[in-house]
């Protein structure tokens, strides 16, 4: 076997098992937990159920709703 053959196969030995390491230590994950995982950012940041904003941006309830300032 001349020595650039050698070579040749111990590099193929080392990228092929360097390639099944990087797959099987990779973190298993479901499909779907990149979208669930967004949705769950997503719910963190949005405003609770229970106030809306009218189109001033004031935040208000459906408590006030009725009442003026001047009352």
């Amino acid at each position: 076997m001349t020595p650039l053959a050698f070579l040749g196969l111990a590099a193929a030995i080392t990228l092929l098992g360097s390639l099944f390491l990087v797959i099987s230590g990779r973190k298993k994950t479901p499909w779907e937990s990149s979208i669930n995982s967004f949705r769950k950012r997503l719910e963190a940041i949005a405003p609770p159920e229970h106030q809306t904003a009218d189109p001033s941006g004031d935040m208000w309830t459906p408590g006030d709703r009725g009442r003026s300032a001047g009352t």
